[in-house]
């Protein structure tokens, strides 16, 4: 999230006649969603296998990791499959994240510390 407002920062400062100051919360929200899609990128494959893990027809948990990874592997068209759902993950958990790191970066500001990438 800091490096991303502070990217933004040094982009909207150089090409813009604003100062810093009145393009925090825009940059706040870029920043925000941008890092929200990190997250969810990253975090998502594991949240695949943790979900395939528990989920067996026979209600057993006799599958190790090596098997799980596979067959999401197999079951899902390869790679791909470890990406299943993203898209509903963006509009659920991105917008959760951004948020939080809004009003995280607003209560920074509130207790007198610097807006993040300032």
């Amino acid at each position: 999230f800091d490096l991303f407002a502070a990217m933004l920062y040094s982009m909207l400062v150089g090409l813009s006649f604003l100062p810093q100051k009145e393009i925090a919360l825009e940059v706040e929200i870029g920043a925000a969603f941008l890092a929200s899609i990190v997250a969810c990128i990253t975090s998502h494959p594991g949240d695949v296998l943790l979900t395939a893990t528990y989920k067996n027809s026979d209600g057993s948990n006799n599958a190790g990791f090596g098997q799980t990874i596979q067959k999401v592997y197999n079951e899902g068209g390869g790679l791909s499959g470890f990406f299943r759902g993203l898209n509903a993950r963006f509009f659920h958990v991105a917008c959760i994240i951004t948020f939080q790191l809004v009003i995280y970066d607003q209560l920074k500001q509130v207790l007198g510390l610097p807006a993040s990438g300032s």
